[in-house]
């Protein structure tokens, strides 16, 4: 149909292109027929701009009364009647008047070729095709293109989710992997590449023997395979080698996510200090799944968590089932109390027989007064709701408890120094000393309880000349750098100690400390002459590891500096 012949307006019918003839209804019949195959509608007009032809479709996508839709209306009349119905046409731009919306649109239908598409208030998107045709016949299809915008959006969406995962999951402080359903890698952050030293292209698609030798892979790949099959979370320690360094003990946690059918695993290595593996050398194992025990033969639980005392508080009798199974696994002493009444009861008596709560676990459906209390009495705590049992309340309690160390003996003249007095005997005392540089009082606060806690001899500079000159006259083993202090900062600080060295020829190991896990930062910081970077929040396990691994001559001392 390259052409419409000329038709005599006393032949033009109601319900096809020419008069009331076996072929006008053969024609219009035809043009229905393709405008319901194609899902589209279509318009005909002749070179007056008078309709020959309007689909059936064109009244669900047009509102104008049904009298317009006739053969001989003019396209004028047509298109005003569309507006004054509530028609308006926001891909040509925002009209006036209705004069104007007129005039531009009689123009798009005189083009050769015109397309554009039209968001109604409904939310329904439509495509305008107009051409017009060399003998002045004009024909627009008009088309429904919601559902394509939806799933364009959908894909944007996915897209951008996708995009965002990955920029979250490259800036994680540890390392993370993901495998599908037959096990196959098919995400791993920057971290894990550098802690592997291996290539994201080279780790994707494949298995974790090719990233892992089999001692390491063998137990991995099981643990994987009971995450996935059964949805129980899982951690376990095993002896492996990160970043080059000699082989330790690493806490691999592992939990499944997705939707039926489209299951996944992540797996995140996390930081262990001086935690003893088990005598099991075969597999290297320490830890076990959370509320069950790993699929993995002869699993041993962390000794250091037997003996540790566990309060729970909820109200909901499956969930302290739940949580008191999961415990008594993990080897931990463990009650429950109901509500605030009992808790504030239970807190007052283990007060006055001295009894240390290790941590608490409370149901979030509880009244927040329950969190208030125990906040009191400056105990560790951690809130979940039912469904996290399974999942996170094993990692958890694996990740606060393991961390702990003896409770340092009470000094009643404890204060944290800023002073730029020296002791004249200081180095002597403590030859191995943690020097922290960190402005913040509350950070500084953080800081004492941690190294006091861990055993660490230290001082604390507030600022970055202080830092550098407490550097010189006190030979520490190692530098905690806050990288935002006042006069200089903590990268210039850094950078003037590395100048300094070159004269004393020993080199100082120097941790930078960030807040946000930015790459530039990083990368700041290792340009400037730093050996590592941690992220706040700290913990003591993440400062200890560290201490470790960079100063692992350094002694431990009873007090501060």
């Amino acid at each position: 149909m390259s052409e419409f012949p000329p038709v005599p307006a006393e032949n033009r019918g109601r319900n096809g292109i020419a008069g009331e003839t076996s072929d006008s209804f053969l024609q219009a019949a035809m043009l229905d027929a393709v405008s319901e195959a194609l899902s589209a509608a279509f318009l005909v007009y002749d070179r007056n701009d008078q309709l020959l032809f309007a689909s059936r479709a064109v009244r669900t996508l047009v509102p104008a009364p049904a009298r317009f839709f006739e053969p001989g209306t003019r396209l004028r009349d047509f298109l005003a009647a569309a507006y004054d119905n509530g028609w308006r046409d926001q891909g040509e731009g925002a009209a006036q008047n209705r004069d104007e919306w007129l005039s531009r649109q009689i123009s798009a239908h005189w083009k050769e070729r015109s397309e554009h598409q039209l968001c109604d208030d409904a939310k329904r998107w439509t495509r305008y095709s107009k051409r017009r045709l060399p003998s002045g016949y004009g024909i627009c299809i008009i088309t429904d293109i919601t559902e394509q915008k939806k799933r364009e959006d959908q894909w944007r969406a996915d897209l951008e989710r996708v995009q965002l995962t990955e920029e979250i999951l490259d800036n994680l402080a540890h390392p993370v992997f993901v495998q599908d359903r037959s096990l196959q890698l098919v995400a791993v952050n920057k971290v894990f590449c550098a802690a592997l030293a291996v290539g994201a292209d080279n780790a994707l698609g494949g298995s974790l023997n090719t990233i892992f030798d089999t001692d390491i892979a063998a137990p991995l790949s099981n643990i994987s395979r009971h995450v996935l099959d059964t949805g129980m979370s899982a951690s376990v320690t095993l002896n492996m080698r990160l970043y080059g360094d000699p082989s330790r003990p690493i806490l691999t946690h592992v939990q499944r996510v997705g939707k039926p059918g489209r299951y996944f695993v992540v797996a995140s290595f996390g930081e262990v200090g001086s935690m003893a593996t088990a005598t099991d050398t075969d597999n290297g194992l320490a830890v076990v799944g959370a509320g069950q025990p790993s699929p993995v033969s002869d699993i041993k639980l962390d000794q250091r968590l037997r003996g540790r005392k566990a309060l729970l508080v909820t109200s909901d009798r499956e969930f302290e089932a739940a949580a008191l199974q999961t415990l008594e696994i993990l080897g931990l002493d463990s009650c429950c109390v109901r509500n605030d009444d009992e808790l504030d009861a239970f807190l007052n008596v283990a007060l006055s027989v001295g009894v240390s709560i290790d941590l608490a676990i409370v149901d979030v459906q509880m009244d927040v007064r329950c969190l208030e209390l125990i906040q009191a009495v400056d105990v560790d705590y951690v809130a979940l709701d039912g469904y996290q049992l399974s999942t996170d309340l094993a990692f958890t309690v694996l990740d606060r408890l393991t961390a702990l160390q003896a409770p340092p003996a009470p000094v009643d003249d404890w204060e944290i120094t800023t002073e730029e007095v020296v002791e004249p005997a200081l180095s002597s005392v403590f030859p191995a000393l943690v020097l922290v540089a960190e402005d913040n009082e509350i950070n500084q606060i953080v800081f004492a309880q941690i190294l006091e806690g861990l055993g660490y001899a230290y001082r604390i500079a507030a600022t970055g000349e202080e830092v550098v000159r407490l550097w010189q006259e006190l030979a520490p083993a190692i530098i905690l750098m806050d990288v935002t202090l006042p006069d200089i900062n903590g990268f210039d600080a850094a950078r003037r100690i590395r100048e300094l060295e070159h004269a004393t020829l020993i080199p100082t190991p120097i941790i930078g400390v960030l807040t946000q896990a930015f790459e530039r930062d990083r990368d700041a910081c290792y340009s400037s002459g730093m050996n590592d970077v941690i992220l706040k929040p700290l913990s003591p396990d993440i400062v200890d590891a560290a201490l470790t691994r960079l100063a692992p001559s350094i002694g431990k001392a009873a007090s501060h500096a």
